[in-house]
């Protein structure tokens, strides 16, 4: 809709998890100081839809489902053999200050215990935190249960250097509020020629947020008061992440300009495709026939965003 690549009309990416994945994969150079991407969009879809099952095998026959569905119970339901490969192929050399607009990408270090957030504002300040991208695409997808916990080294001022890191989803599954706050209080650094003096004008900034889509089944009455520890070791994280998701939403419009604001997302209607591992093709293609629908070929959602553009003077 603009004519540019996706890097060149924003001051700042932000994401958690995949969509944390998806904004490195955005800002990759072809080559060490060329202002060019390395990936399409088109060619990011590609590794989802081609390269998912390295990550998450599927299991196809009902004897291995039960076994591992018990080895489950004690351990990650994958290796990290997967992810490696497919990061370290994609990804390369390149490394956080190699990124061709701002990058915010989110993690959760446990030997810390504090949110740890990359931010190429401050890598380019501090050399020692200019690390491998791989290094941060594998600790904003670490999720728990489903992957290994990710350890590597990131000093930042007088934490313990040593990181073990999971998906940043489990405190911050909406990153916009996250970005906000950064730009608002270093907006002279991303902008150049501002003084740091001068007070932000929110008339002039602009977030356009996009989901990945969440599950719309709801829990029943009979559930929700009958059902134990089980039950809800299993559906309280994704409860908690489509709450903070909509709280998100919420105090980003309370705090934002109504025209400067434009969340894009869909729902999954059916819980058969909902699960985040399931990499069949069957599963991929709803995925993507429901963003058609819901968003990409929904003419009303698509007068907003063109609507969002022109008010952030994008188009």
């Amino acid at each position: 809709m603009t004519g540019k690549p996706i890097w060149e009309s924003f001051d700042l990416i932000a994401g958690t998890s995949t969509g944390g994945l998806i904004a490195c994969a955005l800002t990759i150079p072809v080559g060490l100081g060329v202002k060019k991407n390395k990936y399409s969009l088109e060619q990011i879809l590609e590794i989802y839809t081609k390269r998912g099952k390295e990550i998450f095998p599927p299991r196809d026959n009902w004897f291995s489902q039960k076994i591992n569905a018990i080895n489950d119970l004690s351990n990650p339901k994958y290796s990290d053999k997967g992810v490696q490969k497919v990061f370290s192929e994609v990804l390369g050399d390149a490394k956080i200050n190699d990124c061709l607009t701002h990058l915010l990408i989110t993690s959760y270090d446990l030997n810390n215990n504090v949110p740890l957030i990359f931010k190429s504002r401050s890598t380019k300040k501090h050399n020692e935190q200019n690390v491998l991208m791989y290094h941060i695409c594998r600790a904003t997808s670490a999720a728990p249960t489903y992957l290994p916990a990710y350890e590597f080294e990131y000093p930042n001022d007088d934490e313990n250097p040593h990181r073990l890191c999971i998906d940043g989803g489990v405190y911050i599954n909406n990153p916009s509020l996250g970005a906000l706050a950064e730009f608002s209080k270093y907006h002279h650094e991303y902008i150049p020629g501002t003084d740091p003096n001068t007070e932000i004008d929110y008339n002039n900034v602009h977030v356009l947020s996009v989901g990945t889509g969440t599950y719309s089944g709801q829990i029943t009455a009979a559930q929700a008061k009958s059902k134990g520890q089980l039950f809800w070791a299993q559906n309280i994280s994704d409860i908690m992440m489509r709450g903070v998701n909509k709280a998100t939403d919420y105090q980003m419009r309370e705090i934002m300009y109504d025209d400067n604001y434009l969340r894009l997302t869909m729902s999954i209607p059916d819980e058969k495709y909902s699960a985040m591992d399931n990499s069949s093709a069957e599963t991929l293609n709803y995925i993507i026939n429901q963003t058609k629908l819901q968003v990409t070929e929904n003419q009303e959602q698509m007068n907003k965003l063109s609507k969002w553009l022109e008010v952030a003077g994008l188009k």
